[in-house]
């Protein structure tokens, strides 16, 4: 097999180790001509690294020519004895629903196309053939978008494929630092046939503006302005690096839906304040489309906002300023008003977790462990687990002047987001126990007057 124009990728991918003997590889294959090389390249290796490949293609239903694009890539791969499997999905219907440009719907359909091919052939890798010119296309896309280091540091050699669900498999791009030329060379060499894809010449897409309109000019002025770009994202990449290594993820705090950030960590420099930022949109799988105007709206929120104040981001989220946190909250539909019965047992909450009753004459342990322990006799037998509503009093334990639910969330400096998902037992608007928090003075155990008691744990999703 000749490899001549890419033998020099064959040292690079050994010395970058981005593929290894063994591997199970899936090839992102539109039929284009840069992937058409990839799947090509990569087939011809085969015996070398003994790895198996698997074309993946997806018709996006944008065009016409899509259903024909996909025949021959899987008539190419029949011809050649490569495994096939192809996907269609309606790209133009999830943009429209999603409110994402087609650009976007597009990645986010192929990617989850990649990740059913991973669970079906067992990939451990999935190649994509972004060469340089691409990589040089991306960073000025970042950086006319206003993005900071981490973007102009461009696309990365590897990344975990976390979109897949499997930890073991990553994403690589074998070519991201192979010019155009030495493709175009390789197919002419070795005949690979590829199709044409018109949308390369629309315009209206940025990607193809800069490659059609941006890129000539600057060539005529700077011959090799790719490499030269490519070159800056690859020191802008290494210096990036190394203040991520110093960010305190352990700062971080919440889960796949909120991230909180210590509002003292603001006071560090920015270089610092924002890449810790971009760890909590991480953290929360939201970190396309964040930029440095949304990272600076954030440090101005938690610099000079007022407690609860908020600022709207992309993909469904706000950023709210909350007591001593900054959170990153994602957008999540408000639930009806549950109600259950107040019973001996589990009582699964929705959206909070699980709340377990037991009814005991030895509850002085569970007072010492801090749980909430409520005079049988005191409970009314009606009462139930709700969430607030308006009007809503407790007469807080040690206390005797009931007030409003809402002033003893402040109190307690519960954030606003939180306060309409947490279980409260009530009977009208007498709220006589919150959950995990306390319990009112009307219900409280009082020496040996009390003869049994309920003990409630609240064990949180």
């Amino acid at each position: 097999m000749n490899l001549e124009n890419l033998d020099s990728v064959v040292d690079f991918i050994g010395d970058k180790k981005l593929i290894e003997r063994g591997d199970r590889i899936g090839v992102g294959v539109s039929g284009g001509e840069d992937s058409m090389c990839l799947l090509h390249f990569l087939h011809s290796l085969r015996d070398q690294y003994r790895i198996e490949i698997v074309a993946i293609n997806v018709n996006h239903n944008i065009r016409q020519n899509g259903k024909k694009d996909s025949a021959f890539v899987s008539k190419y791969c029949k011809d050649n004895k490569i495994t096939y499997i192809g996907y269609k999905v309606d790209v133009p219907a999830f943009a429209k629903h999603h409110k994402l440009s087609i650009e976007q719907a597009a990645r986010a359909k192929r990617y989850e196309c990649y990740a059913l091919a991973v669970k079906k052939f067992k990939l451990n890798k999935i190649a994509i053939a972004h060469h340089q010119s691409d990589q040089a296309e991306t960073i000025l896309m970042h950086i006319f978008r206003g993005s900071g280091l981490s973007g102009a540091g461009g696309m990365s050699l590897s990344r975990p494929f976390e979109e897949s669900g499997f930890a073991h498999c990553s994403l690589i791009r074998p070519f991201l630092e192979t010019p155009k030329s030495d493709i175009i060379a390789y197919n002419y060499r070795n005949q690979v046939p590829h199709v044409v894809d018109d949308s390369n010449f629309d315009n209206q897409y940025s990607r193809n503006f800069l490659r059609n309109e941006v890129f000539p000019i600057l060539q005529k002025e700077w011959r090799h302005v790719e490499k030269n770009i490519v070159d800056f994202g690859r020191n802008c990449k290494s210096d990036d690096d190394y203040l991520n290594g110093i960010v305190n993820l352990d700062a971080i705090l919440g889960d796949d839906n909120h991230a909180r950030i210590p509002l003292n960590f603001f006071a560090y420099p920015y270089a610092v304040v924002s890449r810790t930022l971009i760890s909590a949109f991480s953290l929360i799988n939201a970190r396309d489309n964040i930029e440095k105007k949304h990272i600076d709206l954030i440090i101005t929120l938690a610099q000079s906002g007022e407690n609860g104040s908020k600022v709207d981001l992309p993909n469904n989220l706000f950023a709210v300023k909350e007591y001593e946190y900054m959170a990153i909250v994602r957008r999540i539909p408000p639930m009806a008003n549950k109600i259950y019965s107040f019973k001996i047992g589990k009582t699964n909450f929705a959206e909070y977790g699980t709340i377990i009753v037991t009814k005991t004459i030895s509850y002085k342990d569970a007072i010492g462990r801090g749980l909430m322990v409520i005079d049988v006799d005191k409970l009314p037998r009606t009462s139930k687990w709700r969430t607030r509503k308006d009007g809503d009093v407790i007469t807080k334990f040690g206390s005797h002047t009931p007030k409003p639910l809402n002033a003893y969330f402040i109190e307690k400096k519960i954030p606003s987001r939180l306060r309409d998902k947490i279980p409260v037992l009530a009977l009208g608007n007498e709220i006589f126990a919150v959950a995990g928090l306390d319990i009112s003075e009307k219900v409280k155990c009082v020496g040996l007057q009390t003869l049994e008691a309920y003990v409630v744990e609240v064990v949180k999703d």
